[in-house]
């Protein structure tokens, strides 16, 4: 009897080990090693307090062939990896002159071989890349300059020419991954 009640005690003890571990996967674990496209945040403000906030992760070129390779030209790219690349604005704005509402947007890229790229700010900003893509989601759609730039190993985004308060305050925002930077101007929509 003694064995028995110390087997059923060991399995009991085996089954509460085994139901911790998986909560603990489940809730979000710490890893033991490094995420190979680390998580990235960056804002800029502009105007008195208008914030614009993008959430991505950076893959590495690791010699391979991004434009056209690893990203197709002509297909929905989620400007990132892992998780959709999400933008945020604390205020209503216009993107390369077109208006766009206060929010959080999920962020797509159709890069081109040739010409503009467009640019995706969709209203489903959680979901895992492009793979669920909705095109009838999109809350705006813009084209944008792409421009060959010195190598980026890591995907970054970034602002730049940056307008005074008082003025037409506003921000150039850019993302550059390898040798290519395509840029949109963000301006607050009075």
């Amino acid at each position: 009897m003694k064995a028995k009640s110390m087997k059923l005690t060991a399995l009991l003890a085996a089954v509460i080990v085994c139901g911790v571990t998986f909560q603990a996967d489940a809730q979000g674990r710490k890893k033991t090693k490094p995420d190979a496209s680390p998580g990235a945040s960056i804002t800029q403000v502009i105007g008195a307090d208008s914030k614009i906030t993008v959430n991505y992760h950076r893959p590495a070129v690791k010699e391979r062939e991004i434009w056209g390779g690893l990203v197709p030209y002509g297909k929905t790219w989620r400007a990132g990896a892992n998780e959709t690349t999400t933008i945020s604005f604390s205020d209503n704005v216009t993107i390369n002159g077109k208006k766009l509402a206060a929010g959080t947007y999920g962020f797509h890229i159709v890069p081109q071989k040739e010409g503009k790229w467009t640019l995706i700010f969709n209203k489903v900003s959680e979901s895992w890349g492009s793979m669920d893509y909705d095109e009838a989601q999109d809350a705006l759609r813009v084209e944008a300059d792409v421009t060959s730039a010195a190598n980026q190993e890591r995907l970054a985004y970034g602002f730049e020419e940056l307008t005074p308060v008082g003025g037409a305050t506003g921000a150039t925002a850019f993302m550059h991954w390898e040798k290519k930077k395509v840029s949109f101007r963000i301006e607050l929509d009075d």
